[in-house]
């Protein structure tokens, strides 16, 4: 019996299988994005007060030196962009924002993905890191492990796993979320407030929607927002901008 020969073949059915599972997760993930929309990529728009550059990263940067940064992660299968409505305004406030597109679009595969950004831009001495939905999730695995390189942490209607309990760091934390009358939308939201440090300020939005948090259309399983897209992306804008003069 020829081993060396069984070995070869059985390696090189493993590696097309791996390279049709691999094919076939990139044709999902392609389809199953959720888009930017008319707002977001206005917002991608160079003006006075913000530069806006799309190369390794969506960058923000504003019209004044910035010596406060902010790297966010976007949600699983939404187009980065479509954050860039919320993100835009911090930026004209004077925060370096830098949104960090993912493997696949889902931030769960670049967890570190803050560290090349960071070392990118030795001019920032504090540094928020934010994330929406699985983008959260991501965020909170990286300050699990590196909350020495970040100084702020916000949630987005998100929490971290519960590998990544944070309860114990010092980490200023913000989490923002939608409610419908006075709940949570978010699934087992309350359930998981143990995982954040004890000082975590909770900003609750009535009327607001998971995928209002960005731009990128409805999404199943979403409740109806009662806040316009407006006037959400301002409400969301407002208190981050807060947190950010907090620790600034």
């Amino acid at each position: 019996m020829n081993y060396k020969k069984i070995l070869k073949h059985t390696l090189i059915g493993i590696l097309s299988l791996l390279l049709l599972a691999g094919a076939g997760l990139f044709l999902w993930s392609a389809t199953s994005t959720y888009p930017s929309r008319e707002v977001a990529l206005a917002s991608l728009k160079t003006t006075e007060k913000v530069t806006v550059s799309q190369d390794q990263w969506i960058v923000f940067t504003p019209g004044q030196e910035a010596n406060i940064g902010l790297i966010f992660y976007p949600g699983g299968l939404v187009d980065p962009a479509a954050y860039a409505p919320v993100l835009h305004q911090i930026a004209e406030n004077g925060t370096l924002v830098v949104i960090t597109p993912m493997p696949l679009n889902l931030a769960i595969f670049n967890t570190g993905a803050a560290d090349g950004v960071i070392e990118s831009h030795p001019e920032i001495s504090t540094w928020i890191l934010a994330g929406h939905s699985l983008g959260g999730a991501a965020a909170g695995i990286y300050a699990s492990t590196s909350s020495d390189k970040i100084d702020g942490l916000a949630f987005w209607d998100s929490y971290p796993p519960d590998s990544a309990d944070l309860s114990e760091t010092n980490l200023d934390v913000i989490s923002i979320f939608g409610t419908s009358e006075g709940y949570p939308n978010t699934d087992n939201f309350d359930e998981k407030r143990y995982l954040l440090p004890p000082g975590t300020e909770f900003s609750s939005l009535e009327g607001a929607s998971h995928a209002q948090f960005g731009d990128y259309g409805p999404q199943k399983g979403d409740v109806v927002p009662v806040l316009s897209l407006g006037e959400q992306h301002d409400r969301v804008a407002e208190i981050m901008l807060g947190f950010i003069d907090r620790i600034k």
